[in-house]
């Protein structure tokens, strides 16, 4: 599929993931409506911008930037998935409906996001005790076919990702930049092969890492995720925010239970009394029973859902 009219418009300036979402939905109302009838009729970008003329302009600008970037998507084999398509991941519409990306850049496996699926956060500036239950829990998830989803960064989420690939595993890296602003990693780099990964990012593909953005993506981990584990949080910054939106949404949060937690860990006795499900275990082999009993549950509760939104579908 060629890019470029949505491009066009989402490198607009204005445009963001509210214009997006309202396009789509118009588009599911209009099925004779494009990308590319709209890039060329400007009476119905007013009517969609609410005559905003500003994001009219924008749009007649990026021709050019929309094909040179359209041409590096392809060049590079990343895809779209919007959330209006039937191949959207529909974990996260059913975690965090109307606040789910819009789109979707993607490399790789897509049919990986919806299967059994662990989110792992963490401290960069990972413990070896962190560092050891991290990759005995990936093991573990590996053999026994549950996908692991994690931020592709420093410290605990690149251990969760190498050790199930590790462990022939399959994995889900989620960006905190543009798609084509990252790179492969030395510590998976042997490890991938066609099927194993994917690697998903909700920004435009030529975005920065920022602070921001690292927040907002862990929506997207929490989103993919049966459930979500914390195995070392400090009382601040990512993994901190991440553990506290996992709460905020009831969406289910194991954590890490250290007899004797690091610095790096000092806020996980925080996240268990707050509600989250001690993972305990002996000899540095953690019990994950209650983690595969929960993902049991959740099964039922999505195919419920299926079952739902099939019949409000039909009716």
């Amino acid at each position: 599929m060629n890019y470029e009219f949505f491009l066009k418009v989402a490198l607009a300036r204005g445009v963001g993931d509210v214009a997006i979402r309202r396009i789509l939905r118009f588009f599911s109302e209009n099925q004779d409506v494009s990308w590319e009838s709209l890039c060329s009729d400007i009476s119905l970008q007013k009517l969609i911008f609410y005559n905003k003329q500003e994001i009219v302009d924008g749009i007649a600008t990026q021709s050019e930037p929309a094909k040179r970037l359209a041409s590096e998507l392809e060049k590079n084999s990343i895809k779209i998935v919007f959330c209006s398509d039937d191949f959207y991941p529909k974990k996260l519409r059913q975690v965090l409906r109307e606040k789910c990306p819009p789109y979707l850049f993607y490399k790789g496996n897509i049919g990986l996001t919806n299967r059994n699926a662990v989110g792992f956060c963490g401290s960069r500036n990972a413990s070896p005790k962190g560092i050891a239950i991290t990759q005995e829990c990936s093991n573990q998830f590996a053999k026994n076919n549950i996908i692991v989803v994690s931020g592709y960064a420093k410290g605990i989420d690149i251990i969760a990702h190498s050790s199930a690939l590790m462990n022939s595993g399959e994995t889900v890296f989620v960006l905190a930049e543009g798609i084509l602003m990252s790179t492969v990693k030395r510590e998976v780099h042997d490890l991938l092969n066609c099927d194993n990964h994917v690697f998903l990012s909700q920004f435009m593909p030529e975005s920065s890492w920022n602070a921001g953005s690292a927040m907002k993506r862990n929506s997207v981990i929490i989103g993919l995720s049966d459930a979500m584990i914390i195995v070392e949080s400090g009382k601040s910054g990512g993994t901190f925010a991440a553990g506290k939106e996992t709460l905020s949404l009831n969406h289910p949060l194991f954590v890490i239970d250290f007899a004797q937690p690091e610095v790096s860990a000092e806020a996980n006795p925080y996240f268990i009394s707050k509600g989250g499900i001690p993972i305990r275990g002996k000899n540095g082999k953690p019990n994950l029973s209650e983690v595969y009993s929960l993902i049991g549950k959740q099964n039922l509760y999505n195919n419920y859902f299926d079952t739902v939104q099939l019949q409000l579908n039909v009716s």
